[in-house]
């Protein structure tokens, strides 16, 4: 072909005529050129297709490397979980795609389970909380307080306690602190506080008795109840309370206790006979209670008034004591009405007089 396309075109000029040219650049760049094919398509071989499931439309995705070379497609779950698994893997029947599946959906539902309980628990919270507020609020305060068992209780100290009440919630009172202030007071030996849903409240008193009473140093007289608690001080003698006399002055303020032989004294009062408490003028006690004596009035038969009668108890500090004495001295009385006995002796077990 070389010597045939050197000698057409040649000519006289040594210039190759425009129609040859054209005539072998065609035959050059022919399709039907002998040896020439057609270029073969890029191959996907060595791409891996990746099935994303979790929702209605799943997407075939194309990687540029493989991501095994024995890997076929791999399941990508969407549950954030990080469990994606091979084809190979997916066969074996420990993971078998639908038991998988289902396990993820059971856990799923659990936790919604839990998520529906916590938010109702909540629910319920809030509701108790929005109730207790509505009752600890002014709509349920106390505005009405009804006070029994006062006599001799200070006034404004009950008083003080009662405006402390008035205008809280009735869900919100302190009846025990109520109750300990009450106490405090001199006279009141116990208190019971209580609340009566939605605005009221009542206080019940239960006041010391008032037993006996003793001059002082500043002769005022300071008024004891059995356990020798003062509860009063007065400045002239009290009727209704048995006198107590001794060597020494009782020099107390309200609420203090006397010394052990005065408080002796007072509760001795409780444990007398109505024959023995008629005729009782005083009682003599030392501070330490060692010698305790009664001083009863007297009468002789033919109705003239005779001396006092000097009962003599000894150490008297104990009630089992007191009660032992007391059993001798209503014996003996029998025997001496109408007698000028002036002392009666009673602080052993065998009872004299004279």
């Amino acid at each position: 072909m070389a010597e045939s396309f050197d000698e057409a075109a040649s000519d006289d000029t040594g210039e190759m005529p425009d129609d040859l040219v054209l005539d072998e650049l065609s035959k050059a760049f022919s399709p039907d050129r002998p040896g020439s094919a057609e270029r073969p398509e890029p191959s996907r071989r060595g791409v891996t297709t990746i099935s994303i499931a979790g929702d209605d439309l799943p997407d075939a995705v194309y990687l540029d490397e493989e991501l095994d070379s024995a890997a076929g497609t791999v399941f990508i779950d969407d549950d954030g979980q990080g469990d994606a698994i091979l084809p190979q893997e997916a066969g074996k029947a420990a993971i078998e795609p639908r038991l998988r599946q289902r396990r993820i959906g059971v856990r799923r539902q659990e936790s919604r389970r839990r998520l529906k309980w916590v938010a109702l628990g909540a629910l319920v919270l809030a509701v108790v909380v929005a109730i207790l507020a509505v009752l600890g609020s002014g709509l349920f305060a106390v505005d009405d307080v009804t006070v029994s068992g006062q006599q001799y209780a200070d006034t404004d100290a009950v008083q003080e306690v009662v405006d402390d009440l008035l205008g809280t919630p009735t869900l919100l009172v302190d009846t025990a602190n109520a109750e300990r202030r009450l106490e405090e007071i001199a006279w009141v030996e116990s208190a019971r506080v209580r609340t009566d849903f939605p605005n009221s409240a009542s206080i019940e008193l239960r006041e010391r008795v008032p037993l006996a009473t003793m001059r002082g140093f500043d002769e005022r007289y300071r008024i004891l109840d059995r356990e020798g608690r003062v509860l009063a001080i007065e400045d002239g003698e009290p009727v209704a309370p048995v006198l107590i006399s001794g060597p020494g002055t009782l020099d107390l303020e309200v609420g203090q206790f006397a010394d052990v032989g005065y408080a002796a004294a007072a509760n001795l009062v409780t444990k007398l006979t109505q024959e023995v408490r008629s005729r009782l003028v005083s009682i003599s006690a030392t501070a330490d209670g060692a010698d305790i004596r009664l001083n009863l009035t007297n009468q002789l038969l033919n109705g003239e008034p005779a001396p006092n009668i000097e009962v003599r108890l000894g150490a008297a500090i104990a009630d089992s004591a007191q009660f032992e004495r007391l059993v001798r001295l209503e014996r003996v009385l029998d025997d001496v009405n109408g007698q000028a006995i002036t002392v009666i002796d009673v602080s052993t077990q065998q009872a004299t007089q004279r």
